[in-house]
C-alpha cells in the first residue's frame, strides 16, 4: 500500500481530517477535485496515476469552460462588474 493509498484513507475515515482544513475556501478547485478524488476511491479502493490525471484533465476542463463564459460575460455586461455602485450608478446615467 502506497502513502497515497494512506492518506487518503486517512481523509475518508469518519472523523478524519475535513479538506475544508487545509485552508483553501469552499469553492476552491482543490477541494472540489479532492473530493472527486475520495469519490472514486471509495468506489473501487485502489488509486492510478492514469485515473488522476483524467479526473485532473476533467476539473481542468470544466475550469477552462467556465473561464470562457466568465470573459464572455464580462465582455458583455462590463457594467455589472464594476467594483465601486457610484461608478454603476454613474454608468447608467451616462447610457440614460
Amino acid at each position: 500500500m502506497s502513502r497515497v493509498h494512506d492518506a487518503l484513507r486517512r481523509l475518508d475515515h469518519p472523523g478524519g481530517l475535513p479538506l475544508s482544513t487545509a485552508g483553501l475556501d469552499a469553492e476552491h478547485w482543490l477541494v472540489a477535485f479532492m473530493e472527486d478524488l475520495l469519490a472514486q476511491f471509495r468506489g473501487s479502493g485502489e488509486i492510478s496515476f492514469e485515473g488522476v490525471q483524467r479526473l485532473l484533465q476533467q476539473h481542468e476542463q470544466a475550469f477552462l469552460e467556465e473561464l470562457e463564459t466568465a470573459r464572455r460575460m464580462y465582455r458583455t455586461y462590463p457594467h455589472l462588474f464594476q467594483q465601486n455602485p457610484q461608478q454603476r450608478d454613474a454608468s447608467r446615467a451616462a447610457q440614460a
